[in-house]
C-alpha cells in the first residue's frame, strides 16, 4: 500500500533511465528540488541538454539494455524508469529492490513503487494529487478545483498563519505535546476564535489564543473540557 509523503530531496541522488519527454519532466522536477540528477539514454531532449548546460543534470550516453543496474543503482537513492518499452521494468525493479533503492516506473502505474503526483500550492498550503495512473486529466481538474477553492477561502490561509504562531507560542511555554494537541482541537472549534479568523483579524486571533492558552495553564478553563473535547 502506498502512502502520501513529502520527502526532502535536496542532495538526494536520482538516476533517470530515458531521455524523452517523461524523463525530461522528472529530471527537471527533481533537479528543481535540489537533487543530483543523472540521466541515462542514447538520445536526450532539448530540455535535458539545456539543463545540462545550466549544470542542473548530468547526461550519460548509454543504451538502457546494456546498463549494469546492479553496478550503478547502489549509487542512487531513487531510480526513475522513463522508457516507452516496458521490457526492462522487472530487471530494473529487481536490482533496485536488491539494493533498497526506491523506484518510480513511469510507464506502469500498477507496478511502480513510487508515484510522482501532480502538485499545487496556494499561499503556504501545498497539496498533491494522484489517481495512481488512472487519469492525469482528472487529477489536473481536481487540482484546479482545489486551487480555486483555496483562493476563495482566505480564512483558511489566515487560520494557517495563526495556528503556526500558536504552535511556536505553546512550544516556547514548554506545554506538553499531548496537551498542545487537545488545545489545537478545542481552539480551532471555538466560535469566538473562528469569528476573528473569518473577519480577517489575525492579530486579534493571536491575542485571543494566547489568553485562551493562559487560562488553561492557570486552570481558569476546565482542562477536562479540553481533554474530553
Amino acid at each position: 500500500m502506498r502512502l502520501p509523503l513529502y520527502i526532502e530531496f535536496s542532495g538526494k541522488k536520482i538516476a533517470i533511465i530515458g531521455g524523452g519527454d517523461i524523463g525530461s519532466f522528472r529530471a527537471k522536477k527533481f533537479a528543481d528540488a535540489g537533487a543530483e540528477v543523472t540521466v541515462y539514454s542514447l538520445e536526450f531532449s532539448s530540455d535535458l541538454i539545456q539543463l545540462e548546460k545550466l549544470g542542473k543534470v548530468r547526461l550519460i550516453s548509454a543504451n538502457a539494455r546494456d546498463l549494469d543496474y546492479e553496478k550503478i543503482l547502489p549509487n542512487y537513492d531513487l531510480v526513475v524508469v522513463a522508457l516507452a518499452d516496458k521490457s526492462l521494468n522487472s530487471r530494473i525493479m529487481e536490482a533496485a529492490r536488491k539494493f533498497k533503492v526506491l523506484v518510480n516506473i513511469a510507464n506502469d502505474a500498477n507496478v511502480t513503487e513510487v508515484v510522482v503526483p501532480i502538485e499545487g500550492k496556494v499561499g503556504e498550503i501545498r497539496f498533491a494529487i494522484t489517481t495512481e495512473g488512472k487519469s492525469s486529466i482528472a487529477a489536473r481538474k481536481a487540482k484546479e478545483i482545489i486551487e480555486e477553492t483555496l483562493k476563495r477561502r482566505e480564512d483558511l490561509r489566515y487560520l494557517l498563519e495563526v495556528m503556526d504562531f500558536i504552535k511556536f507560542y505553546m512550544k516556547s511555554l514548554n506545554i506538553p505535546v499531548d496537551m498542545r494537541m487537545k488545545i489545537y482541537s478545542s481552539l480551532s472549534s471555538d466560535e469566538n476564535f473562528l469569528k476573528l479568523i473569518n473577519d480577517s483579524k489575525k492579530d486579534e486571533a493571536k491575542e485571543y489564543a494566547k489568553e485562551y492558552i493562559y487560562k488553561i495553564i492557570n486552570k481558569k478553563i476546565d482542562t477536562e473540557e479540553v481533554v474530553n473535547f
